[in-house]
């Protein structure tokens, strides 16, 4: 009841501006479930778990349950189904919203699909947002559920609870389907299936826009990073002394700080080494924030391949600040825009995850398309190198449909691809179709048909053991981050 009561002191402080706007953004979170009938009609439909977090708190996550198998064994022979025991991909997803709004429910339409198309669960975290909440609590939320899905022997009560939901829940869909009708596909297959297993050597880590953002930050470590930050004596000493001043004084103050709350701390990536899981990790970014140094309204206007031609001239119109320029500072303050795990285009990357497949989308009718371009040249330059496909036609254009280059025995990570998307907004792909016009219908449908290709072709891939993997890092035990000290 106290935090409760704290969160409604909090709210009430802030100022009118922020207050209405807050009700306005968080009205998507409160939408019933049974919509998903209409906004996406072929399922499958999610349940939801309140996953245990850390401090006692718990992370609403939309489970989508695969409605049969689907055939991903590689040269190796593996099976998924052995012995009425089902081991199911899992792909970890983000929804958008400027770290200020959003929902799960807005990710159906793709979370269905790729539990369809790829026969994974796909689980959809309702993530901590402003202004009730400041970074990094929706990175320490997904570290949360990542955490789960990697604890494999049930070390965690959010691990159990992750597996036993998942269980009951398919036992239930199971039955239901086999009386319906015992003669369907899908039925035959489930008779003779009655273990639900998470395979998380088969996993997938996908984020839109604000979601990219996240899905970035599973995949990297960062180092101690006080000096990406704002420099000032005053600053300086503001650090040495406290995390929390780093923080909003507004907060509630059952807030307390952690150690992973001080810019002077590193903070490593809880994904495991490449030497102990060397099979790739596919990460899907569409159109991520990798830059939050700039506010929406102070980025670069001009779209791509404009915005790169040093011969023009024409001056931009200044923007007036909207919704995510207003609302944007309640979850991240100026002084942390700099801090790695904020904008994660920032950290050099020798501090990614090597056996991470990365997939860029970039629409260019996009304020964050110039940042995420030079994202790619950095990227790039570094040796995370792939096919590019601008669909214009140019000559050795990547049409998107052959697979990229396969891993020769020096290649020392999993590589990027990037896909442009002309003429798209930002946001196209999870926009209703009634909205879109004949373009960016197509290329929605080329971009998520390239999307299950490339899952599939990196789940097949393995990186060598060799020279891979970032020699930071060591084998370690998982951390569990019910072991943390956190947010409420």
């Amino acid at each position: 009841m106290s935090s409760y009561l704290q969160t409604f002191s909090y709210f009430f402080r802030l100022p009118w501006h922020v207050q209405w706007r807050t009700f306005l953004v968080q009205l998507p979170r409160y939408v019933p479930l049974s919509i998903l009938h209409i906004t996406s009609p072929k399922g499958p439909h999610p349940f939801v778990i309140a996953l245990p977090s850390r401090k006692n708190a718990a992370i609403p996550i939309y489970v989508f349950l695969p409605p049969g198998p689907v055939d991903l064994r590689d040269n190796r022979g593996e099976t998924l189904v052995d012995r009425g025991e089902w081991k199911v991909p899992v792909v970890l997803d983000f929804h958008g919203g400027g770290f200020i709004m959003g929902s799960p429910l807005e990710q159906a339409p793709y979370a269905s699909m790729m539990a369809r198309e790829l026969g994974a669960v796909v689980i959809s975290v309702s993530y901590r947002i402003g202004p009730f909440h400041q970074f990094p609590a929706a990175i320490h939320d997904a570290e949360d559920v990542l955490s789960a899905i990697l604890d494999t022997d049930r070390v965690s009560k959010a691990g159990k609870v992750l597996r036993t939901e998942i269980q009951r829940y398919y036992s239930m869909m199971r039955s239901d389907a086999l009386k319906k009708n015992k003669s369907q596909p899908n039925g035959s297959q489930l008779n003779d299936i009655t273990t639900f297993t998470l395979d998380p050597t088969r996993l997938v880590i996908s984020g839109f826009s604000a979601g990219g953002n996240i899905a970035l930050n599973m995949a990297i470590s960062v180092p101690p990073c006080a000096q990406m930050l704002p420099q000032s004596p005053r600053a300086s000493m503001a650090m040495s002394r406290s995390p929390a001043d780093t923080l909003s004084p507004l907060l509630p103050p059952s807030r307390a700080p952690t150690k992973l709350d001080d810019p002077c701390q590193p903070w490593p990536s809880i994904l495991p080494p490449p030497q102990a899981q060397p099979r790739m990790l596919p990460l899907l970014l569409f159109y991520p924030s990798l830059d939050a140094r700039l506010l929406p309204h102070e980025r670069p206007m001009k779209h791509l391949p404009n915005a790169l031609k040093p011969h023009d001239k024409k001056p931009q119109q200044q923007k007036t600040p909207g919704l995510f320029s207003i609302m944007g500072p309640t979850y991240l303050p100026k002084k942390l825009r700099g801090h790695p795990r904020a904008s994660p285009g920032l950290v050099d990357p020798d501090n990614f995850q090597k056996n991470a497949a990365i997939f860029l989308v970039l629409p260019e009718r996009d304020s964050l398309a110039v940042q995420s371009d030079v994202w790619v040249d950095q990227m790039n330059s570094a040796g995370w190198n792939g096919p590019v496909r601008f669909g214009d036609g140019r000559p050795g254009d990547y049409d998107g449909r052959d697979g990229g280059p396969e891993l020769t025995e020096g290649h020392q990570n999993g590589g990027l691809e990037v896909w442009h998307a002309p003429g798209c907004r930002h946001g196209w792909t999870q926009f209703p179709e009634t909205i879109l016009g004949t373009h960016e219908k197509k290329e929605r449908q080329l971009v998520f048909a390239r999307t299950l290709d490339f899952v599939k072709e990196n789940w097949r891939k393995r990186l060598p053991p060799e020279p891979l993997g970032n020699r930071s890092q060591e084998l370690r035990p998982l951390e569990i981050p019910a072991e943390f000290e956190g947010l409420n």
